[in-house]
């Protein structure tokens, strides 16, 4: 049934249902305001609108893409059974926090995977509002600059809201219509992500970057082509005339510290062994990566190295296959922005575990939307021709 056939009233519901989806997951990311990292009231309140927005789409008899529903069948039926099973034999690690976080996003991831480009744009207009306040609000209320690096006044995790800011600028640049809007939703949001000092934000923003330069060479700009050129032969000269400046040593001094003394590597092997005890269906929920030896309830900062520990190599392809499948039909369509970004969340998703987070399962629904959006208007050519 054609949404445009739906009374005024019925429309209005709908779309301010639709924003307010995209408020409360914004919200979800200030720990500090909810009440704690494990739940609270935003999280109910994105559950609400998310279970009103399918029910619209009852109303509407939407035909829905059940594919999704994989990754939630997947959940109940194999790492659940083996999540409460370990809690029951104490295995370290284990966590049903973990089981309910995963639980919850692959249900919101399925239903934005059955949404459209249209509803996915008010959903990014209601998260990009929230960014804008809580932009404003980080500037009045963090002063001091020295302590912005922990962004006290909303998260006490800065690459939270890098994580946050940066799936934003993915779901604005694909959905928001309206260049000029959708350009001063992202320079908050690349603001706002600014904010959490996070070395994985600026890796992120410079792959984006990347696709960028890239995209305007494929397009055959000669004098933009030239400025890149230009601009590189510049950085190589720079080490060759200032060898005690090296900018290998300069970057490799940014990956120590991003490491942390090499415990980002310990832990990702770690949570690698781990997995590897367990490959084919992992060991259920929780973390099983450590400082010193597997299985110590350490994370292994690495979102493909803990599911694969979680769920093992089943649950990983559950979750990076739409991915792959949405970068290759942005690749196809020329969308060469949209692409950088999403390979840069999959890149930031390396350094850091965030399948928890409701955001990280909307861009998991997002690409799905992305993958049958595009297959759409080939059966619509193919019919037309």
């Amino acid at each position: 049934m054609n949404i445009n056939s739906k009374p005024y009233f019925y429309n209005l519901i709908k779309t301010t249902c639709l924003f307010a989806v995209g408020v409360s997951l914004v919200l979800n990311s200030f720990t500090l305001i909810r009440g704690g990292a494990a739940g609270g009231p935003f999280e109910v309140m994105l559950l609400f609108f998310v279970t009103l927005l399918g029910f619209f789409k009852l109303i509407e008899n939407y035909k829905f893409n059940f594919l999704p529903l994989v990754a939630l069948i997947y959940l109940l039926l194999i790492m659940a059974p083996l999540t409460l099973l370990n809690l029951y034999f104490e295995l370290m690690g284990s966590s049903l926090r973990t089981l309910i976080a995963l639980l919850f996003g692959a249900s919101l991831g399925f239903i934005i995977a059955n949404t459209n480009i249209y509803e996915q744009e008010k959903i990014a207009k209601g998260g990009g509002m929230v960014i804008i306040f809580a932009f404003i609000a980080a500037l009045f209320l963090e002063v001091d600059l020295s302590n912005l690096q922990r962004l006290i006044f909303l998260t006490e995790n800065p690459n939270q809201i890098a994580m946050y800011s940066l799936c934003m600028i993915f779901l604005i640049s694909w959905s928001v219509k309206n260049k000029t809007l959708s350009v001063i939703l992202n320079l908050f949001s690349i603001g706002y992500g600014l904010f959490a000092l996070s070395d994985t934000f600026l890796l992120s923003l410079a792959i984006i970057l990347m696709f960028i330069l890239l995209s305007i060479l494929i397009k055959g700009k000669i004098l933009s082509g030239l400025i890149i050129f230009w601009g590189l032969l510049l950085v190589l000269s720079y080490a060759l005339i200032f060898p005690e400046n090296s900018l290998i040593d300069y970057f490799l001094g940014i990956w120590r510290t991003a490491d942390e003394g090499g415990g980002r590597i310990t832990l990702a092997l770690n949570g690698f062994l781990a997995f590897l005890e367990s490959p084919v269906f992992g060991h259920g929920a929780g973390a099983f990566s450590g400082v010193d030896i597997p299985m110590m309830r350490f994370e292994a900062h690495n979102t493909i190295i803990d599911f694969l520990t979680m769920g093992g190599i089943p649950f990983v392809i559950i979750v990076y296959l739409p991915f792959l499948l949405a970068a290759k039909e942005l690749l196809y369509n020329s969308k060469y922005l949209i692409l950088g970004i999403l390979v840069a969340i999959v890149v930031f998703s390396l350094f850091h575990f965030i399948g928890r987070h409701p955001i990280f399962w909307f861009v998991w629904g997002c690409s799905i939307s992305i993958v049958m959006h595009y297959k759409n208007i080939s059966k619509e050519k193919l019919c037309a021709e």
